[in-house]
C-alpha cells in the first residue's frame, strides 16, 4: 500500500486510544511503518485532552476501558468534532449487532473487530481520510465560489448603478 501522503502534504496523525498498552504498540509500530504520524492515550479523558491539544486526522478508539468507555468518548467527541472532520474507527472484540449500529449510531465512522486485521485496518483508514479531505476540498471550492460570486456581484451592481447615474445618449437625427 501507498504511504498515506503526497510529497506535498505532512503525514496524517493517528491517535490510539486503547487502555491496554501492547495493543497501543502493536498498533504504532504498524501504523508508523505506513508512514503515519501516532499519537497514544490510554484512556478516554486522556484521548479528549490530546485531541484538543494535538488535533489528530483520525482517531482510533477501543470501546472497552475501564471508567469513561469508548463509547463515552466518541460521544464527547462528537459534541465538538462532526463525523466529516475527525473520523473515529471503534475498535473492540465486541462483535455482536447490537453493538456495531450503537457505535455508528453513537458517531463513529467505522466498526473494527479485534483482533484487528492491519491491512483492512490501513485500507479504512485511507478511505475516511480520503473522503475527509474530499469533503474538505469541496469546502474550499465552495468558499471560492461564493466569494467569486459576490465580487461579480458588487461588479455588476456598481456597472447597474453608474448606467443610472449616466443619462442615456441622444438619437441621432431624432424628431423635433
Amino acid at each position: 500500500m501507498n504511504a498515506p501522503t503526497s510529497s506535498a502534504a505532512p503525514p496524517k496523525t493517528v491517535l490510539i486510544v486503547d487502555d491496554v498498552e501492547d495493543n497501543r504498540v502493536l498498533l504504532d509500530r504498524a501504523l508508523k511503518s505506513s508512514g503515519y504520524v501516532t499519537i497514544h492515550a490510554a484512556s478516554g479523558r486522556e484521548a479528549l485532552s490530546m485531541i484538543s491539544r494535538h488535533m489528530p486526522d483520525i482517531v482510533l478508539l477501543d470501546w472497552m476501558m475501564p471508567g469513561f468507555s469508548g463509547l463515552d468518548t466518541l460521544r464527547a467527541i462528537r459534541e465538538t468534532h462532526p463525523k466529516t472532520r475527525l473520523p473515529v474507527i471503534m475498535c473492540t472484540a465486541m462483535g455482536e449487532e447490537m453493538s456495531v449500529v450503537t457505535a455508528i449510531n453513537e458517531g463513529a465512522n467505522d466498526y473494527m473487530l479485534k483482533p484487528i486485521s492491519l491491512a483492512i485496518l490501513r485500507a479504512r483508514m485511507a478511505a475516511h481520510l480520503d473522503q475527509r479531505d474530499a469533503i474538505d476540498s469541496l469546502a474550499s471550492e465552495k468558499l471560492h465560489a461564493e466569494r467569486k460570486l459576490g465580487e461579480r456581484t458588487r461588479e455588476m451592481l456598481t456597472a447597474m448603478s453608474r448606467d443610472r447615474d449616466t443619462p442615456p445618449p441622444a438619437a441621432n437625427g431624432a424628431s423635433r
